[in-house]
């Protein structure tokens, strides 16, 4: 059962990352047949995971950063026109 979360988990984000960032899914498919290769331990799944993860959150996060610098300066112009 653990083992289909990960593989789900996994699965999610390379879809999302490879469609909202732009990721090759080369990489992902790569990244994958790794992760389920046996040269891939626990360790080395959670460390991909956790990078994984931790660059979608980064670009997201700069995503969100954009979008309100641009309602900022907008609300900004309102005010003082």
């Amino acid at each position: 059962m653990f083992k289909l979360l990960k593989i789900l988990l996994i699965s999610f984000c390379i879809l999302t990352t490879t469609v909202a960032f732009g990721k090759s899914t080369h990489y992902f498919e790569t990244t994958l047949v790794h992760m389920l290769s046996s040269e891939c331990d626990r360790s080395c799944r959670t460390e991909i995971i956790e990078s994984e993860v931790d660059l979608a959150t980064i670009l997201i996060l700069k995503i969100v950063g954009k979008e309100l610098q641009q309602k900022l300066i907008q609300l900004e112009k309102e005010v003082y026109d």
